[in-house]
């Protein structure tokens, strides 16, 4: 089992939060809304405090990737204790809007929280499933297809990563049309991958384009917001963001930031491995439209 510390699975846990039952998604929120408290206090007093059985709070501790209660204590009293370490804003601190701030007041609370957005996803980012995802990419070549799939917001994160992909001489896909999207994964093949963007890790269409491209035997990566969803099962190689949501602005407002962040990480990677012809690739492109 991978350990994780204090800060990441306080990250962790409002990540897989949405995925799991009603009692399990209360008390691991209740773990990552209050982790400053859970030192001092003993599982039997959780217990009672939220009407929960011991057993249930030690459940949820596992899922957390802990043995126990004793064991994920001991990981949030040494961040807690930890002086360099940046504390996290709790829930209950994050900046919400009201009808009364003024625009100067909402515009310093929109950036607050696309950089919490991006300081958490950096935080809780696995570097082994990135590397990986950067290798499978660095295959790319003539003879293999990579496909991206995202519908709305997550579809716009993909014409953009097409955008900065094609501008070093990788060439993607990326169809607006589901039923296309479906087209192209019944054509894929071994040599082929597919990358597809989905907040909930829930979006029906794309878990089925993934589906279909996979039983072809094409390779898949995913980036969603929440570790454990049925995209996260589907996918060879998942990355996630760790963003709060925000009833206002929409579910995936700041996590659109912060899986930017984490594209853009992807395609710096890919240019500087491919040293040789990126540069040239990318002044190829850039004189290619700078009369226009």
């Amino acid at each position: 089992m991978p350990y994780l510390n204090g800060k990441e699975i306080i990250l962790y846990a409002r990540s897989i939060a949405p995925s799991l039952g009603k009692k399990e998604n209360y008390i691991v929120k209740f773990i990552s809304n209050n982790y400053q408290e859970i030192p001092n206090l003993s599982i039997s007093e959780i217990a009672e405090k939220l009407q929960v059985s011991e057993a249930s709070i030690t459940k949820a501790c596992k899922k957390l990737k802990c043995n126990g209660f004793f064991e994920l204590k001991h990981f949030l009293e040494d961040y807690i204790s930890n002086p360099t370490t940046t504390s996290l804003k709790e829930d209950d601190e994050q900046e919400t809007y009201s009808e009364q701030d003024s625009c100067s007041s909402i515009l310093e609370k929109v950036f607050i929280n696309s950089m919490l957005a991006i300081q958490d996803t950096y935080s809780g980012m696995n570097a082994t499933n990135f590397e990986a995802a950067v290798d499978l990419l660095d295959t790319v070549s003539k003879a293999t297809k990579l496909t991206l799939i995202g519908c709305g917001g997550s579809g716009i994160l993909c014409q953009d990563f097409q955008h900065k992909l094609l501008k070093i001489g990788i060439i993607s896909t990326m169809f607006q049309d589901t039923n296309m999207q479906f087209m192209s994964a019944a054509l894929s093949d071994k040599n082929d991958i597919v990358l597809g963007i989905s907040h909930s890790g829930t979006t029906k269409s794309v878990l089925e384009v993934m589906k279909l491209a996979k039983s072809h035997g094409a390779k898949t990566i995913c980036i969603t917001n929440h570790a454990i969803s049925p995209i996260t099962e589907i996918a060879d190689i998942s990355l996630h963001s760790s963003a709060q949501n925000s009833p206002l602005t929409g579910e995936n407002a700041s996590a659109r930031i912060a899986q930017l962040n984490i594209l853009d990480a992807l395609y710096t990677v890919l240019a500087l491995r491919r040293n040789n012809t990126s540069y040239s690739n990318l002044e190829k492109t850039k004189k290619s439209v700078q009369s226009r």
